[in-house]
């Protein structure tokens, strides 16, 4: 009833104001296409000067179809001017300008027809029933932000909560973080004295491993150079410490591509330059040449290409054994590794590592154990603190985001809707990315991430950017803006591309039901 009430009384009061003002405005005398605002700079009785101030003519040539003023003020019925306007008093609906171009050019532009008042035009009068429409349509308008701000206003009320709620998780998040850096360093500190300690019991048993690495290494270094000698020896027929090119010919092993002759080629192989070598040079530069070729020819190596046949056989029959495997698995008292349970893979793991560590002795062994505990909860420790900072990171940048003037926006950080046309499937979601997918299939692509507010002046709230999505092809990178309106559910009412590479998006929500301004969308008519 209330509100009933107040639709009516608002449309009277819209009723009077709206006929005072076409009274008041049909009954002021000034010149044609001059605003009721603009009347008083238009006296009859004084000469006129130009609105940018430059010169001042008789008022006679105001209107004679004569550019007189740069700013084109002094012709303001009249397509004289390129740059003037013409003002549609428009009686009954709202006031327009237009430029002064339009003026007497064939085109009915004014609802009143003043504009064509000498090109024999005949312009019907139809802004009565443009009013009633646009009354209507107000009406409509008012209506719906009236049934809208109650829905808006819930929307406040969570966006505040949301706020709250994510300070409070901030504040409790920093105290966590300072507990959590604080059990992390404990957890360094008791890392490194027992790495400390570790390293000093392993000191023993390095030293040790690299002596007999070092004893091994030169154990292989003499055994090759005794077996180089045997060799050398054997070829060497004539016992002179040098061989030559005639005792390399009767060797057949230098016989490199196995064809029954070593020619030249094969020779400066072994030989390089030289046509003959000391044992020295054998030792050093021609035995590591010939030992590869003495494996392959005792099937102890495989060349590469070989090589990589047989491990591609070996990788078939594996898994042809696996198929098997797997078709009589329970029937096989030997399961192979790829069937054994997590829990039993990693306990031979454990097994693993525990006949490598069995070398230490106990102390030692105790010392290697409590080194790499500390280290692993020093891990745990880092990675909490990572996973505190990460969330810290995630709701400052949530409150640093502008969600309206009442945070009527806030509920909607990062809901996503939908919108499907016949190729596409478009996907906005807010303050985060928007996103296109085609129905044939395919990964979706991005048509920008969140930016900014980009409404004008007077209603910044009313358009979002979405900028630096995936870049066209030969093209710039794509970007979206999505236009909010009024309305009584949060829904992606269409989608369009208007230029290639830039979308737009219209997308109505009870947030942008604000009161204060919901014929905000019709002042582009208004008096300029």
């Amino acid at each position: 009833m209330i509100y009933s009430t107040w639709i009516n009384q608002f449309h009277s009061v819209f009723l009077i104001v709206f006929s005072l003002f076409t009274y008041v405005q049909s009954d002021v005398p000034r010149p044609r296409g001059v605003s009721l605002s603009k009347a008083p700079l238009y006296s009859p009785t004084k000469d006129f000067t130009c609105f940018d101030g430059t010169i001042s003519i008789p008022f006679s040539y105001v209107n004679d179809d004569y550019c007189d003023c740069f700013d084109g003020s002094d012709e303001p019925g009249t397509s004289a001017c390129l740059n003037g306007f013409f003002h549609c008093t428009n009686a009954g609906h709202r006031p327009l300008n237009i430029p002064s171009s339009r003026v007497n050019d064939g085109v009915c532009d004014c609802c009143d027809g003043s504009d064509e008042y000498a090109s024999g035009e005949t312009c019907a009068n139809t802004c009565e029933e443009l009013g009633r429409e646009a009354r209507a349509e107000a009406q409509r308008v008012a209506e719906l932000y009236k049934a809208g701000s109650h829905l808006r206003s819930e929307l406040i009320e969570k966006g505040n909560a949301k706020r709250n709620e994510m300070a409070e998780q901030l504040q409790q998040l920093e105290k966590d973080k300072s507990e959590a850096v604080q059990i992390k360093d404990e957890k360094e500190s008791l890392k490194n004295e027992l790495e400390a300690k570790e390293n000093e019991a392993l000191k023993v048993y390095r030293e040790a491993e690299e002596q007999e690495r070092q004893k091994k290494a030169e154990e292989e270094k003499q055994n090759s150079i005794r077996e180089s000698l045997e060799h050398f020896n054997r070829y060497d027929v004539n016992h002179d410490d040098v061989l030559t090119m005639d005792e390399i010919i009767i060797a057949r092993v230098f016989d490199k591509d196995q064809d029954g002759n070593v020619d030249a080629e094969e020779i400066k192989y072994f030989f390089g330059d030289s046509d003959s070598v000391d044992k020295d040079t054998f030792v050093s530069t021609t035995w590591p040449l010939l030992k590869p070729l003495l494996m392959v020819k005792d099937g102890l190596f495989k060349p590469n290409e070989e090589q990589e046949d047989i491990e591609q056989e070996q990788e078939a029959d594996g898994d042809e054994a696996g198929d098997l495997d797997n078709e009589y698995a329970g029937h096989d008292d030997e399961a192979s590794d790829l069937d054994l349970p997590q829990d039993e893979h990693e306990e031979q793991e454990q097994e693993a590592e525990a006949e490598q560590t069995n070398v230490y002795d106990e102390e030692t062994q105790r010392l290697v154990n409590e080194a790499t505990e500390a280290r692993r909860l020093h891990t745990d420790a880092e990675r909490t603190v990572r996973e505190i900072e990460a969330n810290i990171r995630k709701i400052q940048q949530s409150l640093e985001k502008d969600y309206g003037l009442q945070q009527e926006y806030a509920t909607l950080d990062g809901e996503c809707w939908e919108y499907e046309d016949k190729e596409y499937v478009y996907k906005l979601c807010v303050f985060q990315k928007v996103t296109q997918k085609s129905k044939n299939g395919g990964a979706e692509v991005g048509l920008g991430n969140w930016g900014e507010w980009g409404g004008p002046d007077h209603n910044k709230y009313s358009i979002m950017k979405y900028t630096n999505g995936i870049a066209c092809w030969n093209g710039p990178s794509r970007m979206t803006t999505v236009h909010i309106s009024c309305g009584l559910e949060t829904k992606l009412l269409s989608v369009t591309e208007p230029y290639r590479c830039e979308y737009k998006m219209e997308f109505s929500t009870p947030a942008a039901c604000d009161e204060s301004h919901p014929t905000a969308q019709h002042s582009s008519h208004d008096e300029l």
